[in-house]
Parts: structure tokens; sequence; C-alpha cells
């Protein structure tokens, strides 16, 4: 009898219940008949059913899974460090912006939309400097697919104090497979790495090492969440603040997978228009804070957030909000008083009804 095999990375697949053939082939398929082996490059017209057959059986095939209780878990078995409930501080307003906890906390996910321009780069690497300086000891990192070397030699000439933020610059790596060289970096562990941008990463892994798009997105979220649970040399739970583009529509490129897996989405902008002097930051999905306020900054010295507007926006928005529930109140007040009076309509009903009554009474006392 002859037995067909289909060839995938090598390994002979049985397409007809053949038995197991070791070895390694290099043809896509198989034809084994008594002890003779032979390679072929297509498969027999008269046995191309079986690849039809064989697909069927593989989705056929698929059994139940039988439920184990070890599938689930209980919030109180999860044992992480305290460390990961430390939120990192950068000394400035935007701690109380980004967290109820007052920082960046560990093992989270920041992506940052906007327009080119808008001061993206530069106000997430201020950032970055400040959460080193408000604590020395916190790693932080800085990967740069957009920028050259060159680049961000010129950005040193306005902030001479990023001198000594570690910097990877994936257009630097020559012919170094530049996914090894990104995952051997990240192993090093890091608390906070900013990376811009989420798309050029992407793109540069996905042509360096012939990768479908589909499967370098999945690589690189694969691995901020294998950094986020603390799985590198020092166990960091690494924190990611990736940039996204934008498309002329305004939409960031990249599936929706990258905006489930992360904890806020930061919008960067102008208050006016392209080019307008005041530029904010506004989370749109925060589950570690609040949402839909504004934390305005300028490059008028450096980088600076303005903390007093930030200040009276939240307590104008706290007052806004006290009388609407004042309002509130008192609507409510108004109604159930006025619920329990009779309508005009009420009113005109009962009194036409009383004066015919006492006619028909009059009528029938003078009829007696």
């Amino acid at each position: 009898m002859q037995y067909f095999y289909e060839i995938k990375d090598g390994v002979a697949i049985p397409l007809n219940n053949g038995p197991e053939v070791k070895g390694t082939f290099t043809n896509r398929y198989l034809r084994v008949e008594g002890n003779k082996q032979r390679e072929l490059k297509w498969l027999p017209k008269d046995q191309r059913h079986l690849l039809k057959a064989a697909k069927a059986e593989v989705v056929g095939s698929q059994k139940p899974i039988k439920f184990n209780p070890s599938m689930l878990t209980k919030l109180e078995d999860l044992n992480f460090s305290d460390e990961l409930f430390r939120p990192m501080e950068s000394c400035s307003p935007f701690d109380k912006f980004v967290s109820n906890d007052g920082g960046i906390m560990p093992g989270s996910n920041i992506m940052a939309a906007g327009a080119p321009g808008v001061g993206k780069t530069t106000v997430l690497l201020e950032l970055l400097h400040k959460v080193r300086m408000c604590d020395p000891a916190r790693r932080v990192l800085f990967i740069s697919a957009e920028m050259t070397e060159l680049d961000m030699a010129r950005y040193l000439k306005r902030f001479p104090h990023w001198k000594d933020l570690p910097i990877f610059f994936t257009s630097s790596l020559g012919e170094q497979d530049p996914k090894l060289a990104l995952e051997a970096v990240l192993n090093e562990g890091w608390d906070l790495v900013l990376t811009d941008s989420y798309t050029e990463v992407n793109d540069t892994v996905k042509e360096e090492c012939n990768m479908t798009r589909t499967k370098t997105e999945k690589w690189f979220l694969d691995l901020m969440n294998n950094h986020n649970k603390g799985a590198n040399k020092l166990g960091k739970y690494t924190a990611f603040i990736t940039i996204l583009q934008l498309s002329k529509g305004g939409q960031f490129v990249g599936s929706n997978k990258l905006k489930h897996m992360t904890s806020a989405m930061m919008s960067i902008d102008w208050k006016v228009g392209e080019n307008s002097q005041e530029r904010y930051l506004e989370f749109s999905k925060n589950r570690l804070g609040q949402v839909g306020h504004r934390l305005f900054f300028s490059f008028d010295n450096g980088v600076t957030f303005d903390e007093k507007r930030y200040q009276r926006d939240l307590l104008n928005e706290a007052m806004l909000e006290e009388e609407r529930a004042k309002l509130g109140t008192e609507a409510d007040a108004f109604d159930r008083i006025f619920a329990t009076l009779p309508s005009e309509a009420e009113s005109l009903d009962g009194s036409g009804g009383e004066e015919e009554t006492n006619a028909v009474g009059a009528t029938t006392t003078g009829q007696l």
C-alpha cells in the first residue's frame, strides 16, 4: 500500500494513516511504498483528495476540553511582590494625573497618541528623566526606532539633562537581528520603558526577520506582557509608555489587541489647533486613574507642566459637579411638592361635578 505525507517544517505528516516516518525532508510531499521512500514536489492528482480529508480530520478531531478546577484562579491565590503596588513617581503634577496612587504603576501599559509635531517624544522623554531624578534607583530605558543618534544629539542642545538616559537605537544594529537584540536589552530588567514608536519597532522586526505583521505584533505584545509580569533578570515589573502613530484621519495605527491590553490610552494634542501654544495630555481610558482631565504643558523653559491650571480645572469641575447635584436635589423636591397638588384639569373636573350635584339636590328638594 502507498502512504502519502505532507512535509511541514521538514517533518512528514501522514495524509492517509501511514506509519510514522523519521527524517528531515525538503520537498512538499513524501510517498512511501514498502521500504521505498520518494519525495515529491506535487501530490498526484488522484491523491489530492487526501489534503481536504486531512484538513477536515484536524478540524473534526478537536475534542471538547474537560473542565479542570486548576483552570480557575482566585484573587486570594495571586502572589505578587509589594513592588508591583509602589508607584513610580516623577515628582511632578503628572503623578496625580496618571493614577489615583500618585505615579506610574509598575506592570502597566500606557499608549500615547498624537499628531506629528505636537511634542510626544519630547514631553515623554522629559517624563522619563523626571522619574529617574525623583528616584535614582529606578531603571529607565528609551527605545528609539524613529530617531538616530544624530537626531538625539540635536535634542541634547535643548535638553542637556538627558545626556545620561540609556537609549537603544534600532537603526544602529547593522546586521544584528533586531528581534533578538530587543529581547536581550529588555531582559536586563527595567522599571519604565518608553518606545518610539510601536509601528516602527514592529516594521523593523517584520522586515528584518521576514515575519508577517500579525506574528510581529503578537511577538511584541507578548514581550511586553511577559516583562509586565517580571520575566527578566532583575524581576522588574516593567511599565511601558508606547508612542502610537496616527493616520491622517486621526486613528492610531495598530490592531484592537493593542487597545485591549493597555492600562491607559493617552492623547497629546493642541487646545485650539496645530502649532497652538497650548498643548495638553488627556486620558480617554485609564484603569488606574481618572479620564477626561487635561494636564497642560509647554516648552517655554524646557518642559513644564501647568500644575496651577490643572488644580484649578479640577476645582472647577468639582464645583460644577456639586452644583449639578444641588440642582438635581432641588428639582426633585420641586417635583415632589407639586406632584401632591391636583392639576388644572383635575380641579376643573372636581368643581364641575360638585356644582352639578348641588343643582340636582336643589331640584329634588323643590319637588318634595
